[in-house]
């Protein structure tokens, strides 16, 4: 499968990156959202250097991903105890249903 060439704008300047066939979107708008933290960080910071301001959006990003699979972990444990509540009502009220009793 061959990649197709396209052209993405971060920080005034324009790059053409390699991407496969389907994911055009995908790749626009991870680039759209890297340039809008890009230029966030430009602003509120007095960093003028790109690579101070990529630098800066990398490690962003990657503490926002993180605390992101923080909560869904919290999530699977919490759904997990649900689930593990529910088996044991379901469970109780089966036994409770049983002929003989």
């Amino acid at each position: 499968m061959s990649q197709r060439t396209m052209d993405i704008r971060l920080m005034e300047r324009h790059y053409k990156v390699n991407c496969p066939p389907g994911q055009e979107v995908a790749l626009q708008q991870a680039a759209d959202r890297l340039n809008k933290k890009l230029e966030t960080i430009r602003g509120a910071t007095k960093l003028s250097n790109p690579e101070q301001i990529a630098v800066m959006a990398a490690l962003n990003l990657c503490h926002e991903f993180a605390q992101d699979e923080q909560r869904k972990q919290q999530y699977i444990v919490d759904l997990e105890e649900k689930l593990k509540l529910l088996q044991e009502t379901l469970e109780q009220v089966m036994a409770e249903q049983r002929p003989g009793r």
